[in-house]
C-alpha cells in the first residue's frame, strides 16, 4: 500500500471536504497563497498530480481550477511544463478579496472604497440621469421598501438602487465598475447586533437615507444628493467600526 505523501516544505494545501463547487474551493485557497506572497511570481504550481493527491479530487477538478487562476490573470499554464504565478499583476482583474482580514476590517474597507466611488457618483447622476434611469431608481427604491416590508434582508435591493444610481451618471466605466463588485458590497453582516437591538429605527433610517439621495437626484441638486450619500455611507462606516 502506498504510504500517504508529505509535503515538506512550500506552500501547505488543505484537504477538500466541503460539499460546495471543489474547483471554486480549490482555485480560492490557490488564489489566497498567490494573493499573500505563499506563492511568489514566477514559482510553479503543484503539479496536477500533487494536487489531485493533496486535494483528494479528480483531474478535471483540478484543471478547472487553474483555468479560473488563469481567467484571472493569476497563473499562466505552458504546455508541458506546468501552470507558472503570472509575473505581470498589470494584467489581472480587480477583485475585492481578504487576505486575513477580520469581518469588520474587510466591510470598514469595503466602505471606504465606496465612500470614494458612490459620492461623486450620486452628484453626477443628479446632474446628468435622463427621465428614464430616473425611473429605475425610482423601481428599485420601491423593490427596496418591498423587501424590508416583509422582513427580508433586501441586499440585492439596495445593491440595485446604487447601481441605478451609477447608470444615470451615464458613465459606462462608472456603472461597470459597481455592478462588477457585486452585491455583496452592501456589508450589514456586522450590524446584526445593532439590528436585533433595534431593527426598526434601523431599517426606517436606512429607508429615509435612501428616499434622500433619491430626491436630491431627482431635483438635479448635484451638492444635496453627493451629501446625502456620503450621510448615508458614512453612518453604515461608523456603525461598522464601533462593531469591533
Amino acid at each position: 500500500m502506498k504510504p500517504p505523501r508529505t509535503q515538506t516544505s512550500g506552500p501547505q494545501l488543505r484537504t477538500i471536504r466541503s460539499r460546495s463547487k471543489l474547483s471554486e474551493l480549490i482555485s480560492e485557497q490557490l488564489r489566497d497563497l498567490i494573493l499573500r506572497g505563499e506563492l511568489a511570481p514566477g514559482a510553479q504550481l503543484p503539479t496536477e498530480s500533487e494536487m489531485i493527491e493533496q486535494f483528494g479530487v479528480s483531474r478535471t477538478v483540478v484543471r478547472e481550477a487553474v483555468a479560473a487562476l488563469k481567467t484571472d490573470g493569476l497563473v499562466a499554464v505552458h504546455q508541458g511544463r506546468g501552470a507558472f504565478v503570472a509575473t505581470d499583476r498589470t494584467l489581472q482583474p480587480f477583485r475585492i478579496v481578504n487576505p486575513g482580514l477580520s469581518e469588520r476590517d474587510h466591510i470598514v474597507q469595503i466602505l471606504e472604497l465606496r465612500l470614494c466611488h458612490e459620492v461623486e457618483t450620486a452628484a453626477m447622476a443628479a446632474e446628468r440621469h435622463t427621465a428614464d434611469q430616473m425611473n429605475e431608481i425610482d423601481r428599485a427604491l420601491a423593490a427596496m421598501a418591498e423587501a424590508v416590508g416583509q422582513d427580508e434582508p433586501a441586499y440585492e435591493q439596495d445593491f440595485a438602487f446604487h447601481v441605478a444610481i451609477a447608470q444615470a451618471t451615464g458613465n459606462l466605466y462608472i456603472a461597470n465598475f459597481l455592478s462588477y463588485l457585486g452585491p455583496f458590497i452592501i456589508p450589514r453582516p456586522a450590524l446584526r447586533a445593532q439590528m436585533s437591538r433595534d431593527r426598526r429605527d434601523y431599517v426606517e433610517t436606512l429607508q429615509m437615507e435612501h428616499a434622500e439621495i433619491r430626491d436630491a437626484i431627482a431635483e438635479r441638486n448635484a451638492e444635496a444628493a453627493s451629501r446625502a450619500m456620503r450621510t448615508h455611507l458614512t453612518r453604515g462606516l461608523d456603525l461598522n467600526r464601533q462593531s469591533g
